[in-house]
């Protein structure tokens, strides 16, 4: 199943449970319509919930340093649990069909596609969209599936979406994007279909060394992703010096999701690191914005 009925399905689920839950334990005076309010309100609290864990979680198996102050790890909470609000409650299932800019058949505006992480889909990418900072790109997107399945089945639809890309907008190489399990997905695309398409890869906290939460999560997706997998040794021993040299890698000394923070650095790679912001934020934050354009302007044209 793709990911935005999933959603809509999980939505719904979590409103029923929490109307029929508010229901049976509230006294009678209170009735229906006060129990289908808290049920609204349960995906809201829950995902405050979840993020609160992981920056607890987070901080106490790789501490940040300097040390945050709790008013910034309150702000990094609420930035984080506001943005996972309009990802996952709006966005994702219900935004995901919007219209990507037309293709222009010019060699010359770089070729951009982007490519979203674990459990999202192309719909993370409109707030970047629709900032214009890429309307002299040629840009598309592509939806990685089945959710939950193994890394190395998502080379397919990136080649795909590549190829495509490549053939609307004539340019012989593209620049890829990725947030978080995307930037995994773009070095199994790379490892099977080879750098010749490639100009550069800009990654947005995407677990390289692989993340303590990784063996948590469902699915095959999420355990290649655990710290010390099998599968991220493998693909970091096939890659070149010169592969990696064309990465960028964008992390924040503040993920919730990524722990130890330092995995989204490859070596070899150009890095930086910015704060005050959570794992989903960053794809949000105009820094990282910056950052992208920056990368994708200094990428090599031919």
């Amino acid at each position: 199943m793709a990911l935005s009925p999933l959603l809509r399905i999980s939505l719904l689920v979590q409103f029923v449970a929490g109307t029929l839950l508010a229901r049976a334990v509230l006294p009678e005076s209170f009735g229906w319509i006060a129990a289908a309010l808290i049920g609204l309100l349960l995906p809201a609290v829950l995902t405050a919930l979840v993020l609160a864990i992981e920056l607890i979680v987070g901080a106490l198996a790789d501490a940040r340093r300097p040390r945050a102050s709790p008013f910034a790890v309150a702000q990094v909470w609420l930035g984080e649990t506001l943005c996972s609000l309009r990802t996952f409650a709006w966005r994702q299932p219900f935004g995901a069909a919007f219209a990507e800019p037309p293709i222009a058949h010019d060699p010359t505006r770089p070729a951009v596609l982007l490519i979203a992480g674990y459990v999202c889909n192309r719909a993370v990418w409109k707030p970047l969209i629709d900032s214009r900072l890429l309307a002299d790109c040629n840009v598309a997107t592509v939806n990685i599936e089945p959710v939950f399945g193994p890394i190395d089945g998502y080379a397919y639809p990136i080649h795909t979406a590549v190829e495509r890309l490549r053939a609307a907008s004539g340019a012989p190489r593209v620049i890829l994007v990725c947030h978080s399990m995307g930037g995994i997905a773009a070095r199994a695309y790379l490892r099977q279909h080879g750098d010749a398409a490639v100009s550069r890869v800009i990654t947005l906290a995407s677990p390289h060394h692989g993340t303590i939460f990784g063996r948590l999560g469902h699915g095959a997706n999420a355990r290649q992703m655990a710290r010390g997998s099998a599968y991220l040794h493998t693909l970091a021993g096939v890659e070149t010096l010169e592969r990696r040299r064309r990465f960028v890698c964008i992390a924040t000394a503040d993920d919730n999701l990524v722990v130890p923070r330092s995995s989204p650095l490859l070596p070899d790679a150009e890095h930086h690191v910015i704060d005050n912001v959570g794992h989903l934020a960053l794809l949000e934050d105009r820094r990282a914005w910056a950052l992208i354009v920056r990368a994708i302007r200094e990428a090599p044209s031919a």
